[in-house]
């Protein structure tokens, strides 16, 4: 039975903090969860009801729904299954929310016991038959699913214990968060970069990870050779970098316009090594004539304009 080694964990657990109250708001992937009533034993409080969901920020709430009101002299709690095996923790379970008269808390496995274990987003409120924790999924190990039971332990005056509920009845309900993709902890675009850290996250809050921001930053032009001689071909090029990343682009559309004098000047353009650049082919009669240009480097949708001018000798 499992009673028996909650019963042992869960006087300890329930030492805690003091109480910490919090609004009760609805949560997106609500799931709702129904246990049979009648069947809590020795006075415990009768589980009817848990709805389990979770927000774009990763806070986990359940709101636990007996029959009767918790008494003083229960306590109630959920064990976690945090990396989806039975196998492992305490019993199959990783992590345990507990709550009685005294407060409430998280307990942590180490391996051979439960132990009382830090998690500042962990607040828990009984109002009437409900009883509702709050988690946040960082203080959990950053799970995206779990496993988890609910249950209740009813004691006497000597700190027996006397009754008890579980829910379900027979194994563990199942729970997986629904949160956004710059949340989620994948990388959902493919490209190497995860939440925060992919260009597209503006927010943990951002519901697409694809690149969908890009920021062109460009040096001034320089040519190749430094005096471009009359007959013979420039290449006029600028670095062009990543404001994302600080990185130069490794790919990009490269237009070239230019004139020497009044007449337009044809180039052609390619991106190689961060540096967006131009050929040009002077014609030879165009010596002491200014050149004037610009480079458009298009990435992803973004371009940038880079200007240049130069004498020819």
């Amino acid at each position: 039975m499992r009673a028996g080694r909650k019963f042992r964990i869960l006087v300890v657990g329930i030492i805690a903090a003091a109480a910490c109250l919090v609004a009760v708001g609805a949560g997106i992937a609500d799931t709702t969860n129904s246990d049979p009533t009648g069947d809590a034993t020795g006075g415990a409080p009768d589980i009817a009801r848990v709805v389990t969901s979770n927000n774009a920020a990763g806070l986990i709430t359940f709101r636990v729904t007996t029959v009767a009101p918790m008494i003083e002299s229960s306590i109630i709690g959920i064990d976690l299954d945090t990396d989806s095996n039975p196998g492992t923790g305490g019993g199959g379970f990783e992590y345990g929310l507990v709550a009685g008269s005294g407060g409430f808390g998280l307990l942590k496995w180490t391996g051979n016991a439960f132990t009382d274990a830090p998690a500042r987003s962990l607040s828990m409120i009984r109002s009437g038959n409900v009883v509702v924790f709050k988690i946040n999924r960082a203080d959990i190990g950053k799970i995206d699913r779990f496993g988890f039971d609910v249950y209740t332990v009813n004691f006497d005056d000597a700190d027996a214990a006397v009754g008890e509920d579980g829910a379900p009845d027979g194994g563990a309900y199942a729970y997986t968060l629904s949160l956004p993709q710059c949340a989620n902890g994948k990388d959902d675009d493919g490209d190497g970069r995860i939440d925060r850290r992919d260009f597209g996250c503006s927010s943990p809050l951002d519901k697409l990870e694809r690149d969908d921001r890009v920021t062109l930053k460009a040096n001034k032009a320089l040519t190749v050779p430094a005096k471009p001689t009359a007959g013979r071909a420039v290449v006029v090029g600028a670095v062009v970098i990543r404001g994302e990343t600080g990185v130069g682009i490794t790919s990009g559309n490269v237009r070239c316009a230019a004139r020497v004098g009044s007449k337009a000047l044809p180039g052609t353009g390619k991106v190689r090594q961060g540096v967006a650049a131009c050929t040009l082919a002077l014609p030879a009669t165009s010596k002491g004539e200014i050149v004037r240009g610009t480079i458009t480097i298009a990435v992803q949708g973004h371009s940038i304009k880079v200007p240049f001018v130069f004498k020819v000798n």
